[in-house]
Protein backbone atom coordinates (compact mmCIF):
# COMPACT_ATOMS: atom_id res chain seq x y z
CA UNK A 1 0.00 0.00 0.00
CA UNK A 2 2.84 2.42 0.90
CA UNK A 3 4.55 1.74 -2.38
CA UNK A 4 1.33 2.43 -4.26
CA UNK A 5 0.77 5.72 -2.42
CA UNK A 6 4.42 6.63 -2.93
CA UNK A 7 4.19 6.00 -6.68
CA UNK A 8 1.02 8.10 -6.93
CA UNK A 9 2.71 10.94 -5.01
CA UNK A 10 5.77 10.71 -7.25
CA UNK A 11 3.60 10.65 -10.38
CA UNK A 12 1.56 13.67 -9.30
CA UNK A 13 4.53 15.68 -8.02
CA UNK A 14 7.18 14.95 -10.66
CA UNK A 15 5.98 13.02 -13.72
CA UNK A 16 2.80 14.93 -14.61
CA UNK A 17 4.46 18.40 -14.38
CA UNK A 18 7.33 17.10 -16.53
CA UNK A 19 4.95 15.70 -19.15
CA UNK A 20 2.92 18.93 -19.23
CA UNK A 21 6.09 20.98 -19.62
CA UNK A 22 7.29 18.84 -22.55
CA UNK A 23 3.86 18.81 -24.19
CA UNK A 24 3.64 22.62 -24.31
CA UNK A 25 7.37 23.11 -24.97
CA UNK A 26 7.12 21.15 -28.22
CA UNK A 27 4.57 23.16 -30.19
CA UNK A 28 3.69 23.60 -33.86
CA UNK A 29 6.00 21.63 -36.13
CA UNK A 30 8.10 20.72 -33.10
CA UNK A 31 5.15 18.83 -31.60
CA UNK A 32 6.25 15.95 -33.83
CA UNK A 33 9.10 15.55 -31.36
CA UNK A 34 6.53 14.90 -28.60
CA UNK A 35 5.06 11.64 -29.84
CA UNK A 36 2.09 9.99 -28.14
CA UNK A 37 3.33 6.67 -29.52
CA UNK A 38 6.43 6.83 -27.32
CA UNK A 39 6.72 4.00 -24.77
CA UNK A 40 5.43 4.89 -21.32
CA UNK A 41 8.81 4.41 -19.66
CA UNK A 42 10.43 6.59 -22.32
CA UNK A 43 8.00 9.46 -21.61
CA UNK A 44 8.42 9.07 -17.84
CA UNK A 45 12.22 9.05 -18.09
CA UNK A 46 12.41 12.29 -20.09
CA UNK A 47 9.85 13.95 -17.82
CA UNK A 48 11.69 13.36 -14.54
CA UNK A 49 14.33 16.12 -14.81
CA UNK A 50 11.97 18.93 -15.95
CA UNK A 51 9.45 17.69 -13.36
CA UNK A 52 12.00 17.98 -10.54
CA UNK A 53 13.10 21.47 -11.65
CA UNK A 54 9.49 22.66 -11.91
CA UNK A 55 8.62 21.23 -8.50
CA UNK A 56 11.61 22.98 -6.89
CA UNK A 57 10.71 26.31 -8.52
CA UNK A 58 7.04 25.99 -7.55
CA UNK A 59 8.03 24.98 -4.02
CA UNK A 60 10.27 28.03 -3.62
CA UNK A 61 7.69 30.42 -5.11
CA UNK A 62 4.96 29.06 -2.83
CA UNK A 63 7.23 29.24 0.21
CA UNK A 64 8.32 32.80 -0.46
CA UNK A 65 4.84 34.08 -1.30
CA UNK A 66 2.27 32.24 0.82
CA UNK A 67 4.58 30.31 3.12
CA UNK A 68 4.30 26.82 4.63
CA UNK A 69 2.82 25.96 8.00
CA UNK A 70 5.41 23.20 8.27
CA UNK A 71 9.19 23.45 8.10
CA UNK A 72 11.24 22.21 5.14
CA UNK A 73 12.38 19.29 7.32
CA UNK A 74 8.76 18.25 7.81
CA UNK A 75 8.29 18.19 4.02
CA UNK A 76 11.17 15.75 3.59
CA UNK A 77 9.89 13.61 6.48
CA UNK A 78 6.41 13.44 4.91
CA UNK A 79 7.82 12.49 1.51
CA UNK A 80 10.07 9.84 3.09
CA UNK A 81 7.19 8.28 5.04
CA UNK A 82 4.87 8.19 2.02
CA UNK A 83 7.45 6.60 -0.28
CA UNK A 84 8.85 4.16 2.31
CA UNK A 85 8.02 0.46 2.47
CA UNK A 86 6.42 0.79 5.91
CA UNK A 87 9.45 -0.40 7.89
CA UNK A 88 9.75 3.00 9.61
CA UNK A 89 7.20 4.39 12.03
CA UNK A 90 5.03 7.12 10.56
CA UNK A 91 6.00 10.50 11.98
CA UNK A 92 3.54 12.98 13.51
CA UNK A 93 4.11 15.47 10.69
CA UNK A 94 2.99 12.86 8.15
CA UNK A 95 -0.16 12.04 10.14
CA UNK A 96 -1.10 15.72 10.39
CA UNK A 97 -0.48 16.16 6.66
CA UNK A 98 -2.76 13.25 5.71
CA UNK A 99 -5.48 14.30 8.16
CA UNK A 100 -5.56 18.06 7.61
CA UNK A 101 -3.50 19.14 4.59
CA UNK A 102 -4.19 16.57 1.86
CA UNK A 103 -6.74 18.89 0.19
CA UNK A 104 -4.23 21.75 0.22
CA UNK A 105 -1.70 19.42 -1.44
CA UNK A 106 -4.04 18.66 -4.34
CA UNK A 107 -4.82 22.36 -4.81
CA UNK A 108 -1.09 23.06 -4.76
CA UNK A 109 -0.57 20.27 -7.32
CA UNK A 110 -3.12 21.85 -9.68
CA UNK A 111 -1.18 25.11 -9.35
CA UNK A 112 2.03 23.24 -10.20
CA UNK A 113 0.36 21.74 -13.30
CA UNK A 114 -0.68 25.20 -14.48
CA UNK A 115 2.81 26.53 -13.73
CA UNK A 116 4.41 23.67 -15.71
CA UNK A 117 2.08 24.35 -18.65
CA UNK A 118 2.89 28.06 -18.65
CA UNK A 119 6.62 27.45 -18.22
CA UNK A 120 6.74 25.05 -21.17
CA UNK A 121 4.78 27.48 -23.35
CA UNK A 122 6.88 30.48 -22.27
CA UNK A 123 10.31 28.81 -22.61
CA UNK A 124 9.59 27.54 -26.13
CA UNK A 125 8.36 30.93 -27.33
CA UNK A 126 11.28 32.71 -25.66
CA UNK A 127 13.82 30.42 -27.34
CA UNK A 128 12.21 30.91 -30.73
CA UNK A 129 11.78 34.68 -30.23
CA UNK A 130 15.43 35.19 -29.25
CA UNK A 131 16.51 32.67 -31.94
CA UNK A 132 18.59 30.74 -29.44
CA UNK A 133 17.78 27.49 -31.24
CA UNK A 134 19.52 28.85 -34.34
CA UNK A 135 22.50 30.29 -32.47
CA UNK A 136 23.18 27.55 -29.90
CA UNK A 137 22.89 23.78 -30.30
CA UNK A 138 21.93 23.47 -26.63
CA UNK A 139 18.52 25.03 -27.36
CA UNK A 140 17.99 23.47 -30.80
CA UNK A 141 15.03 21.15 -31.27
CA UNK A 142 15.72 17.60 -32.37
CA UNK A 143 13.35 17.94 -35.31
CA UNK A 144 16.09 18.84 -37.77
CA UNK A 145 13.75 18.40 -40.73
CA UNK A 146 11.73 21.46 -39.71
CA UNK A 147 14.83 23.65 -40.03
CA UNK A 148 15.61 22.03 -43.39
CA UNK A 149 12.17 22.21 -45.02
CA UNK A 150 11.30 25.66 -43.60
CA UNK A 151 14.54 27.22 -44.84
CA UNK A 152 15.63 28.20 -41.32
CA UNK A 153 18.67 25.99 -41.80
CA UNK A 154 20.07 28.92 -43.78
CA UNK A 155 20.09 31.00 -40.58
CA UNK A 156 22.04 28.52 -38.47
CA UNK A 157 25.47 29.72 -37.42
CA UNK A 158 27.55 27.59 -39.81
CA UNK A 159 25.31 28.37 -42.77
CA UNK A 160 25.35 32.09 -42.00
CA UNK A 161 29.14 32.03 -42.31
CA UNK A 162 28.81 30.28 -45.67
CA UNK A 163 26.27 32.85 -46.88
CA UNK A 164 28.94 35.53 -46.97
CA UNK A 165 30.79 33.61 -49.68
CA UNK A 166 28.30 31.27 -51.37
CA UNK A 167 24.96 33.02 -51.80
CA UNK A 168 24.23 36.04 -53.91
CA UNK A 169 21.47 38.67 -53.75
CA UNK A 170 21.38 38.28 -49.95
CA UNK A 171 19.69 34.89 -50.32
CA UNK A 172 19.83 32.93 -47.14
CA UNK A 173 20.74 35.54 -44.53
CA UNK A 174 17.63 36.13 -42.40
CA UNK A 175 15.58 34.89 -45.32
CA UNK A 176 11.85 34.30 -44.95
CA UNK A 177 11.03 31.30 -47.10
CA UNK A 178 7.74 31.29 -49.00
CA UNK A 179 7.96 27.72 -50.30
CA UNK A 180 10.51 24.93 -50.58
CA UNK A 181 10.99 23.20 -53.92
CA UNK A 182 12.38 19.67 -53.74
CA UNK A 183 14.19 17.41 -56.21
CA UNK A 184 13.92 13.89 -54.81
CA UNK A 185 15.73 10.89 -56.25
CA UNK A 186 14.01 7.63 -55.30
CA UNK A 187 15.28 4.09 -55.64
CA UNK A 188 12.55 2.06 -57.37
CA UNK A 189 14.38 -1.26 -57.71
CA UNK A 190 17.63 -2.28 -56.07
CA UNK A 191 18.12 -5.27 -58.38
CA UNK A 192 18.59 -3.31 -61.60
CA UNK A 193 19.57 -0.07 -59.85
CA UNK A 194 16.50 1.72 -61.20
CA UNK A 195 15.87 5.24 -59.89
CA UNK A 196 13.25 7.90 -60.53
CA UNK A 197 13.32 11.64 -59.95
CA UNK A 198 10.36 13.52 -58.47
CA UNK A 199 10.04 17.29 -58.10
CA UNK A 200 7.46 19.45 -56.34
CA UNK A 201 6.73 21.93 -53.57
CA UNK A 202 7.00 20.55 -50.02
CA UNK A 203 3.83 21.25 -47.99
CA UNK A 204 4.32 18.84 -45.09
CA UNK A 205 6.23 15.83 -43.85
CA UNK A 206 6.01 13.02 -41.28
CA UNK A 207 8.74 11.64 -39.03
CA UNK A 208 9.19 8.05 -37.94
CA UNK A 209 7.64 7.46 -34.53
CA UNK A 210 10.62 5.43 -33.31
CA UNK A 211 13.28 7.78 -34.72
CA UNK A 212 12.44 11.44 -35.28
CA UNK A 213 15.70 12.00 -37.13
CA UNK A 214 14.33 9.91 -40.02
CA UNK A 215 11.67 10.96 -42.51
CA UNK A 216 8.60 8.78 -42.98
CA UNK A 217 6.61 10.60 -45.68
CA UNK A 218 6.85 13.80 -47.70
CA UNK A 219 3.79 15.61 -49.08
CA UNK A 220 4.27 17.39 -52.42
CA UNK A 221 2.09 19.57 -54.65
CA UNK A 222 2.59 20.43 -58.33
CA UNK A 223 4.55 17.20 -58.60
CA UNK A 224 6.40 16.04 -61.69
CA UNK A 225 8.12 12.77 -62.45
CA UNK A 226 11.12 12.42 -64.72
CA UNK A 227 11.04 9.26 -66.80
CA UNK A 228 13.99 8.04 -68.79
CA UNK A 229 13.46 8.40 -72.52
CA UNK A 230 12.95 5.15 -74.38
CA UNK A 231 14.70 4.41 -77.64
CA UNK A 232 12.57 5.09 -80.72
CA UNK A 233 13.04 2.64 -83.62
CA UNK A 234 11.95 3.43 -87.16
CA UNK A 235 10.54 1.01 -89.73
CA UNK A 236 14.02 -0.08 -90.77
CA UNK A 237 15.01 -0.96 -87.22
CA UNK A 238 17.28 2.04 -86.79
CA UNK A 239 17.24 4.24 -83.70
CA UNK A 240 15.81 7.70 -84.28
CA UNK A 241 18.05 10.34 -82.76
CA UNK A 242 16.55 12.66 -80.17
CA UNK A 243 16.06 16.26 -81.29
CA UNK A 244 17.23 17.42 -77.87
CA UNK A 245 20.01 15.03 -76.80
CA UNK A 246 20.89 17.10 -73.71
CA UNK A 247 17.68 15.98 -71.98
CA UNK A 248 17.79 12.28 -71.20
CA UNK A 249 14.41 12.22 -69.36
CA UNK A 250 10.85 13.27 -70.06
CA UNK A 251 9.10 15.56 -67.54
CA UNK A 252 5.66 14.14 -66.73
CA UNK A 253 2.99 15.77 -64.56
CA UNK A 254 1.81 13.53 -61.72
CA UNK A 255 -2.02 13.72 -61.63
CA UNK A 256 -3.73 14.64 -58.36
CA UNK A 257 -3.61 17.46 -55.84
CA UNK A 258 -1.22 16.00 -53.25
CA UNK A 259 1.50 13.44 -53.86
CA UNK A 260 2.54 11.42 -50.81
CA UNK A 261 6.06 10.09 -51.19
CA UNK A 262 7.36 7.29 -49.01
CA UNK A 263 10.71 8.52 -47.71
CA UNK A 264 12.04 5.01 -47.11
CA UNK A 265 13.64 4.72 -50.55
CA UNK A 266 14.95 8.27 -50.95
CA UNK A 267 18.49 8.28 -52.30
CA UNK A 268 19.15 12.01 -52.10
CA UNK A 269 17.27 15.24 -51.63
CA UNK A 270 17.92 18.65 -53.17
CA UNK A 271 16.03 21.70 -51.88
CA UNK A 272 15.57 25.16 -53.34
CA UNK A 273 14.22 27.89 -51.04
CA UNK A 274 11.95 30.49 -52.61
CA UNK A 275 12.15 33.75 -50.62
CA UNK A 276 9.08 35.77 -49.68
CA UNK A 277 9.39 39.57 -49.57
CA UNK A 278 5.80 39.93 -48.37
CA UNK A 279 6.38 37.50 -45.52
CA UNK A 280 9.47 39.43 -44.45
CA UNK A 281 7.54 42.71 -44.40
CA UNK A 282 4.69 41.13 -42.40
CA UNK A 283 7.19 39.62 -39.97
CA UNK A 284 8.84 43.00 -39.35
CA UNK A 285 5.44 44.68 -38.88
CA UNK A 286 4.41 42.01 -36.38
CA UNK A 287 7.67 42.46 -34.49
CA UNK A 288 7.17 46.23 -34.31
CA UNK A 289 3.62 45.69 -33.04
CA UNK A 290 4.88 43.42 -30.25
CA UNK A 291 7.59 45.92 -29.31
CA UNK A 292 4.96 48.69 -29.15
CA UNK A 293 2.83 46.60 -26.80
CA UNK A 294 5.88 46.01 -24.59
CA UNK A 295 6.47 49.76 -24.37
CA UNK A 296 2.81 50.39 -23.52
CA UNK A 297 2.93 47.63 -20.92
CA UNK A 298 6.02 49.21 -19.38
CA UNK A 299 4.31 52.61 -19.12
CA UNK A 300 1.22 51.04 -17.53
CA UNK A 301 3.30 49.00 -15.08
CA UNK A 302 5.54 51.87 -13.95
CA UNK A 303 2.46 54.10 -13.60
CA UNK A 304 0.78 51.50 -11.39
CA UNK A 305 3.92 51.24 -9.24
CA UNK A 306 3.99 55.02 -8.76
CA UNK A 307 0.26 55.13 -7.97
CA UNK A 308 0.72 52.26 -5.51
CA UNK A 309 3.33 54.27 -3.60
CA UNK A 310 0.96 57.25 -3.47
CA UNK A 311 -2.30 55.48 -2.56
CA UNK A 312 -0.96 52.54 -0.55
CA UNK A 313 -3.23 53.41 2.40
CA UNK A 314 -6.36 53.29 0.25
CA UNK A 315 -5.23 49.94 -1.16
CA UNK A 316 -4.62 48.63 2.36
CA UNK A 317 -0.99 47.73 1.69
CA UNK A 318 0.09 49.00 5.10
CA UNK A 319 -1.51 45.83 6.52
CA UNK A 320 0.46 43.44 4.31
CA UNK A 321 4.04 42.15 4.45
CA UNK A 322 5.06 45.43 2.77
CA UNK A 323 3.83 47.49 5.73
CA UNK A 324 7.33 48.27 7.05
CA UNK A 325 8.41 49.55 3.66
CA UNK A 326 5.41 51.83 3.09
CA UNK A 327 5.14 53.16 6.67
CA UNK A 328 8.80 53.61 7.65
CA UNK A 329 10.20 54.72 4.29
CA UNK A 330 10.09 58.41 3.44
CA UNK A 331 9.58 60.15 0.11
CA UNK A 332 13.20 59.91 -1.05
CA UNK A 333 13.44 56.25 -0.04
CA UNK A 334 10.31 55.39 -2.02
CA UNK A 335 11.69 57.36 -4.97
CA UNK A 336 14.83 55.21 -4.84
CA UNK A 337 12.63 52.11 -4.83
CA UNK A 338 10.72 53.31 -7.89
CA UNK A 339 13.95 54.18 -9.73
CA UNK A 340 15.42 50.75 -8.92
CA UNK A 341 12.34 48.92 -10.23
CA UNK A 342 12.30 51.17 -13.28
CA UNK A 343 15.92 50.29 -14.03
CA UNK A 344 15.04 46.60 -13.82
CA UNK A 345 12.23 47.08 -16.33
CA UNK A 346 14.53 49.01 -18.69
CA UNK A 347 16.24 45.73 -19.63
CA UNK A 348 12.95 44.54 -21.16
CA UNK A 349 12.12 47.71 -23.10
CA UNK A 350 13.08 48.09 -26.80
CA UNK A 351 14.77 51.30 -27.95
CA UNK A 352 13.91 53.62 -30.85
CA UNK A 353 16.54 53.62 -33.56
CA UNK A 354 17.52 56.27 -36.08
CA UNK A 355 15.06 54.77 -38.57
CA UNK A 356 12.26 55.33 -36.01
CA UNK A 357 11.87 51.58 -35.55
CA UNK A 358 11.95 49.73 -32.25
CA UNK A 359 14.72 47.26 -31.54
CA UNK A 360 16.74 45.80 -28.68
CA UNK A 361 20.18 47.33 -28.31
CA UNK A 362 22.63 45.37 -26.16
CA UNK A 363 25.57 47.66 -26.87
CA UNK A 364 24.81 49.76 -23.78
CA UNK A 365 24.07 46.79 -21.52
CA UNK A 366 27.13 47.58 -19.39
CA UNK A 367 25.86 51.08 -18.61
CA UNK A 368 22.43 49.70 -17.70
CA UNK A 369 23.93 47.10 -15.37
CA UNK A 370 26.16 49.72 -13.73
CA UNK A 371 23.16 52.05 -13.21
CA UNK A 372 21.17 49.16 -11.72
CA UNK A 373 24.01 48.41 -9.29
CA UNK A 374 24.19 52.07 -8.25
CA UNK A 375 20.45 52.23 -7.55
CA UNK A 376 20.67 48.89 -5.77
CA UNK A 377 23.44 50.09 -3.46
CA UNK A 378 21.56 53.31 -2.70
CA UNK A 379 18.27 51.57 -1.94
CA UNK A 380 20.06 49.05 0.28
CA UNK A 381 21.94 51.74 2.21
CA UNK A 382 19.12 54.21 2.69
CA UNK A 383 16.06 51.89 2.76
CA UNK A 384 16.59 48.16 3.28
CA UNK A 385 19.33 48.56 5.87
CA UNK A 386 17.09 50.73 8.05
CA UNK A 387 14.14 48.34 7.68
CA UNK A 388 16.23 45.40 8.85
CA UNK A 389 17.37 47.23 11.99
Amino acid sequence: MNLTIGFIALFISIIIPGILFRRFFFYGEFSKQFNTKDPVLHSIFFSVIPGIVIQILAFLIYGLSLGFNSSYLDVFIIFRDITSDGSHETQEATKNFINYNITTFFIYSIGVFLFATFLGWFCSRLIRFLKWDKKYKLFRYSNQWYYIFSGEVLNLKKFEEAHKFSFKNNKGHEQDTLMTYADILVSVSEQNDRKELYTGYVVDYDLKSDDISQLDKIYLIDTHRYKKKEKVIDENGKEIKDENPTQSRNRLKVPGDIFVLNAKNIVNLNLTYIPSIKKQIEKEAKKQKIYSKIQIGYLILISLIILTHIFYEILGLEKTFLSDYFIQTGFWGKLLGILFVNQLLVFLIPNIGEDKKLYYNFKNIGIKIFTLIVWGVLIYWFVLRKLSC
